[in-house]
């Protein structure tokens, strides 16, 4: 008797020993991250290169979109796990569409600019009263430029429309960047420096931030354009693997926004798919300035608030915001 009670007091200790090394039920083996060809992306290309590349690996499933849309979808399917997308689109979609969504981080400030192939270069929106800028409808760069004019009680017309073409995404833009048939246009980077090399008529005359800043309630708030999102689902049972991956990505976008790793942060972004080549990889973080960036917590709160108000957008309820 003494014997089959030690036998099955070992049998119950090997079994808990066992379980005890088990992950938890709920924690996902890998993490399926969505990402987009441009500025929101580009934060994300290092973590992409140490973690297999485009295929991924035993943490990581990767895939790029080129459509907000779809990422969004995919996000509420539950198909994918963690997006990058706008920052106007997220909480847009969290008032419409599915309340489950969770702003994880900012991941991108300011990436738009004023492009000109007139001779002269404006310096500053002031120098464009009584003229037309061109930019797409959808998206964040006419909710930023409608708002600076109309804030800076400036005269200046914004445009989606050229000669009865609608553009409704940056790569319409770009596209009449290419033929060369817009004075002045707004786009965000990457998407300028790949337009510019396909049409050098093409400057860059105005960054946007400097112009955000003239607004004196605005002084101290930055352009805050892209975010990384997830879902309630996700995030309760997977709390542990999404603080890890929140970790290596801002580890990432420290790496790629550091303009000492610009030739090596611009070849992770080309292995990406974000850009097409590295060299162009390469001027556009130049360009980009600070524009990459990792901010959480209660800054990303203050920030975000203030930002969506500045455009108009409702105030977010607290729980929209991810608190580790």
């Amino acid at each position: 008797m003494k014997k089959i009670i030690a036998t099955l007091l070992l049998l119950t200790m090997a079994l808990f020993a066992f379980g005890s090394c088990q992950p938890e039920e709920n924690e996902q083996t890998k993490i399926r991250i969505g990402y987009m060809s441009g500025p929101t992306g580009m934060g994300m290309a290092k973590l992409i290169h140490d973690n297999g590349g485009i295929a991924g690996n035993n943490k990581y499933e990767f895939k790029s979109y080129t459509d907000s849309a779809l990422a969004k979808a995919d996000l509420t399917k539950g198909d994918i796990d963690i997006i990058c997308i706008p920052t106007n689109e997220a909480l847009a979609y969290y008032n419409t569409a599915d309340k489950n969504v969770r702003v994880l981080a900012v991941n991108c400030l300011n990436s738009l600019y004023v492009i000109t192939n007139e001779e002269t270069a404006p310096a500053s929106l002031a120098d464009l009263e009584g003229k037309t800028i061109y930019t797409c409808k959808n998206g964040t760069p006419k909710i930023i430029l409608d708002y600076i004019i109309n804030a800076l009680e400036l005269n200046i017309t914004v445009s989606t429309n050229i000669n009865g073409t609608d553009m409704n995404k940056p790569a319409d833009v770009s596209a009449q960047v290419i033929a060369g048939t817009l004075p002045y246009a707004v786009i965000p980077e990457p998407i300028i420096t790949s337009s510019m090399l396909q049409n050098n008529s093409y400057k860059v005359a105005i960054d946007l931030a400097d112009e955000w800043a003239k607004i004196p309630a605005l002084t101290n708030t930055p352009v805050a354009m892209g975010c990384v999102v997830s879902t309630k689902d996700f995030i309760e049972n997977n709390k542990a693997s999404l603080d890890a991956f929140l970790a290596e990505y801002k580890s990432s976008i420290e790496f790629v926004s550091n303009k000492e790793n610009l030739e090596t942060a611009a070849n992770y972004v080309a292995e990406a798919g974000i850009m097409a080549k590295a060299a162009p990889a390469k001027k556009a973080l130049a360009n980009l300035g600070d524009a990459i960036a990792y901010i959480d917590g209660a800054e990303m709160k203050t920030t975000l608030n203030a930002f969506y108000k500045a455009i108009g957008m409702p105030n977010p309820v607290d729980e929209f915001y991810y608190a580790k």
